[in-house]
């Protein structure tokens, strides 16, 4: 996985943005245009004054604005600016006072309901690409962990899987558009106050200077601590969420052993863990702003002090006074929300930084070869194979094994003796550590993996049922797959019977994994879907272990069935039904130690005549 910095993840958390550039134009103008009309309302404060207050054109306190910025404005700009203003100037204060404030309240309102205007479409514009960006980020992180190897799925808890996807994400909404909307209107507003500070009295703006790094190091200092507290919050939500997933996927058992409030306990535990570190992230979150607007006052009061002596000593206009300090107090909002902001994209960063280490991680079909393959014309070779997991754990050794086409090959054995790996390697589910699985000589890791995956179908001891209809689930991956072929394949498993029985037939819904199913049931649906897949190469992985006599007997049947004419690897541990396989394969300690028949084999001394006694009592 790679490590992530902020300023790369925030990069590209921005490239999302791509696909939607007209509408980010279109909440750039917006943005703009807000923020701009929220700092001309402020240059409205000393019209007001000297329309209420003044029976002429307020001349002398344009004089005095003027005198105020010629220090730091060039001369041909300085008379741009003074053109505006008596223009400007000129209409506000035409007529009598009625008219000039009458004037003064309708340009007031209008520029009000402007703003409001804006703000709303800017407001519609961020949700509507927050929401479908975060969509975008869901959609590409779900497809990804499906893409992903078995062998990540090893080490992951399906709850910490399920936080990224939803509250991860979730958490990024603050950091994109919302984020960088509310950092250009904030910024902007910033600027425009301290434009206007200058322009009134560059002295006072001086002295604003002064404070500001105090309130920058502030944020800094806080940001730190926030980014770090916010992945440890989500860390313990995913904690939490997977703890959730798992006392409810196994609630049968929870109950059965009567562990509710064992559960219960253990929920409570991540729960007051999240919440601590929850409340420790927010401390520092919410600390910024009053911080921040503190340090605002302070400076607010010693600029109060300063700029009274400049008026007292006719170095200042009252009404600009007044205007600059109106600026210094409406700049604490957006400085405030400045400093909000960076709690929500402090968070968003440590989100964002979770989600890319799952979407960094290399993908099943980037290791695939590209070569197609349509069947297998010969057979499948184990040439020398050997696997081991990521914690060291070897399960196979150097295993040489041929299997002929429309053979049915079963492997025995001890539990943990590596038969179901051996069977998970053809597949590709998992990557041998060392030597080559052949199909017709060519070895898998050349070829294309979703060709190869369509040569096979799995039925395994763990059916994977979806809560769905039977149809749906029988015709898995099948798309625009007829009724007929669906109750053929079912007829074939067994299966047709219960299922017209149902409520509503092959419309029935089967509930979360089967519940509603009993094993044997669920199995045959199984079968019924591998049956409809037709595949050339078909791997049982236990299909009989934990079904019932009556049930065994209905699922061996339809098994039988299904591997007529099929290239198959059965894994089993009751011998009885593999007692009609071409060939037996003991494996023990990941290596084979016998081969033959049935008969064969029960005449040899050797493991599988230990493992046969035992079984029927012998």
């Amino acid at each position: 996985m790679k490590d992530h910095n902020s300023l790369a993840i925030y990069s590209r958390l921005l490239a999302y943005l791509g696909p939607f550039w007209k509408k980010a134009i279109l909440l750039f103008v917006t943005t703009v245009l807000f923020a701009a009309l929220s700092g001309v309302s402020l240059t409205l404060i000393p019209p007001f004054l000297n329309i209420l207050f003044q029976d002429g054109n307020a001349g002398v306190s344009a004089g005095a604005a003027g005198n105020a910025h010629s220090v730091l404005v060039p001369g041909a700009v300085e008379k741009r600016i003074d053109g505006v203003r008596d223009r400007a100037r000129d209409f506000i204060y035409e007529g009598s006072g009625k008219e000039r404030l009458a004037r003064f309240c309708v340009i007031f309102l209008v520029l009000m309901l402007l703003k409001n205007i804006l703000g709303y479409a800017r407001t519609v514009l961020t949700i509507s690409m927050e929401q479908s960006i975060l969509k975008r980020i869901r959609d590409e992180l779900y497809g990804k962990i499906q893409m992903l190897p078995l062998s990540f799925f090893d080490g992951q808890k399906t709850g910490h899987l399920i936080s990224r996807v939803t509250n991860d994400v979730t958490s990024l909404r603050g950091a994109v558009v919302g984020g960088l909307a509310s950092i250009v209107q904030n910024s902007l507003m910033t600027v425009i106050a301290a434009a206007i500070i200058f322009y009134t009295s560059w002295k006072l703006a001086l002295l604003t200077i002064v404070l500001v790094p105090l309130n920058i190091g502030l944020i800094s200092m806080i940001s730190r601590k926030l980014r770090k507290g916010s992945r440890k919050a989500q860390e313990s939500m995913a904690d939490m969420t997977s703890v959730l997933q798992e006392s409810i996927s196994g609630v049968r058992v929870v109950k059965a052993f009567g562990m509710e409030g064992f559960e219960k306990g253990k929920f409570d535990l991540f729960n007051a863990r999240y919440l601590r570190e929850y409340l420790r992230m927010r401390k520092f979150a919410e600390l910024a702003s009053p911080a921040s607007e503190t340090i605002g006052m302070l400076a607010s009061v010693i600029i109060l002090w300063y700029g009274g002596k400049l008026v007292i000593a006719s170095e200042l206009e009252p009404e600009n006074l007044m205007m600059f300090l109106v600026a210094m107090l409406w700049v604490v909002g957006p400085v405030r929300n400045l400093s909000k902001l960076n709690s929500v994209v402090q968070e968003g960063l440590a989100s964002g930084e979770r989600v890319f280490q799952i979407l960094d991680i290399r993908a099943e079909g980037e290791e695939s070869g590209e070569i197609p393959i349509d069947g297998v014309r010969e057979g499948i070779v184990y040439d020398k194979v050997s696997f081991s997991y990521e914690n060291g754990i070897e399960v196979l050794r150097d295993v040489d094994l041929a299997i002929a086409r429309g053979e049915v090959v079963a492997l025995v054995g001890p539990s943990g003796a590596g038969k179901s790996t051996l069977a998970d390697l053809l597949p590709r589910f998992y990557i041998p550590t060392s030597g080559r699985i052949l199909i017709d000589g060519r070895d898998t890791a050349t070829l294309e993996l979703s060709s190869l995956r369509a040569l096979m179908g799995i039925v395994t001891q763990e059916t994977i049922l979806f809560n769905d209809t039977v149809f749906n689930n029988i015709a898995y991956g099948m798309r625009d797959c007829e009724m007929e072929r669906v109750v053929e394949a079912a007829k074939a498993a067994n299966a047709h019977e219960f299922i017209s029985l149902m409520p509503s037939g092959y419309d029935t819904m089967i509930g979360d994994r089967g519940t509603q199913l009993s094993g044997g049931q669920k199995q045959r649906l199984a079968i019924a879907r591998a049956v409809l897949k037709n595949p050339q190469i078909l791997i049982l992985d236990e299909a009989t272990s934990s079904l019932d006599v009556e049930s065994e007997a209905l699922v061996q049947e339809a098994v039988d069935r299904l591997v007529k004419g099929r290239t198959t690897l059965v894994i089993a541990h009751r011998l009885s039904t593999v007692r009609n396989a071409d060939r037996i394969i003991v494996v023990e300690n990941g290596r084979i130690h016998q081969a033959g028949t049935h008969e064969e084999l029960i005449v040899e001394e050797g493991i599988y005549r230990k493992l046969y006694r035992l079984q029927v009592g012998a």
